[in-house]
């Protein structure tokens, strides 16, 4: 019986690796017996990949984002590299179709399919496509959008897929009770969970930390993800002198929990995390990331924000502690009459949304 044998193409962010590793956990139970490469640049060092439980390759790679010539030739010998390194690769575990989600991480190995005619598909997360995807969609089987207005801004076949969730990230999996325990929060009280996603958010930590100050601290408690052990005890130091009762932690191995322990969530708005937020329908304030590529943060708050109804956005340009101050006032006043009109309205778009999702895109490709 002839293997099922997959590259996924992934690296960098969380919001390129979280969704590699659903996709991998998804075949694996869908699909006994088939074999899963990893292959990117950075794996090896990378915070967010699972190393332990997946085979993978590191190749080396290159940004063409610089202007000056020597960083330019730098990038192009470390692609040349990185696609010939990858090629002995694909021709020793002969796949069978390949899977790219996008970054320049990636690009050598699918660069590399293509020469060895190795088909492959896309993922793109994000509602303005990476240069990535943007370049090689033209020669993918299929691309997989998350957002629906992405396919215009792409070449070649699209489909509208969810995003890939990694395994636990089911709502009501545990009550909200035993999520909150977990963290020694109090089972009770309204809880705002607070993270900046795998770039950070340095704006965030500081602008909350300023804002609970004048909120009433029966009213509400904070899950707070600093990001880095330094972030965490200063943060940490401050809450303890505030009126607010706070976790803070510098990182955390299971946002699954924290996300079912939440009533609010203020954050980044990076495509996982919004597939996260519309998986636990949990009430956001979104701050997008100011500098990600092509502003797309900003585009996948607004899909959160006018499209489904579930949150608001705050411009990073525009966040002041006042403003995120009254904006927690207006999420708790009413008997929070406001989060259950969003959390309603994300269990609403859940309904009509009819997308596929990846892992049936690759076996149909088996």
């Amino acid at each position: 019986m002839t293997k099922n044998r997959i590259l996924i193409a992934t690296g960098g962010t969380g919001g390129h690796i979280y969704p590699a590793i659903a996709l991998a956990q998804q075949l694996k139970v869908e699909i006994p017996g088939c074999e899963i490469l990893f292959i990117g640049g950075g794996l090896t060092t990378n915070r967010y990949f699972d190393q332990a439980s997946f085979e993978n390759h590191a190749v080396a790679c290159g940004a063409l984002s610089s202007f000056s010539p020597k960083s330019l030739a730098s990038s192009l010998f470390n692609i040349s590299k990185g696609i010939w390194q990858s090629q002995q690769i694909i021709r020793a575990f002969k796949p069978n179709v390949a899977v790219g989600f996008g970054s320049y991480y990636a690009f050598p190995p699918l660069v590399a399919a293509k020469l060895l005619a190795v088909p492959f598909i896309l993922h793109e997360a994000n509602s303005i496509p990476g240069k990535v995807n943007r370049l090689l969609s033209k020669w993918a089987e299929v691309t997989g959008v998350h957002f629906p207005e992405t396919a215009h801004r792409l070449s070649g076949r699209t489909v509208e897929v969810g995003m890939p969730i990694r395994n636990g990230f089911k709502q009501n999996q545990i009550s909200q009770a035993e999520a909150r325990a977990h963290f020694g929060l109090n089972p009770d009280r309204k809880t705002l969970l607070v993270f900046g996603g795998s770039q950070g958010a340095r704006a965030i930590n500081f602008a909350v930390k300023d804002a609970i100050q004048s909120i009433d601290p029966s009213s509400l408690q904070i899950l707070h993800i600093a990001g880095d052990a330094a972030m965490a005890r200063e943060l940490k130091e401050s809450y303890a002198a505030g009126p607010v009762f706070a976790v803070v932690k510098a990182f955390e191995e299971r946002m699954e929990i924290a996300w079912q322990a939440a009533d609010i969530v203020l954050s980044r708005s990076g495509a996982s995390t919004i597939a996260e937020q519309l998986e636990f329908e949990v009430p956001g304030i979104l701050i997008p990331f100011p500098r990600a590529a092509d502003n797309h943060q900003e585009h996948n708050a607004d899909f959160m924000v006018a499209t489904v109804g579930g949150g608001v956005k705050i411009v990073e340009k525009g966040l002041s502690s006042q403003r995120l101050t009254a904006c927690l006032h207006e999420f708790l006043k009413d008997d929070a009459a406001l989060l259950q009109a969003m959390s309603s309205a994300m269990q609403n778009y859940k309904k009509k949304a009819r997308t596929k999702d990846l892992c049936s895109l690759v076996k149909e490709m088996l």
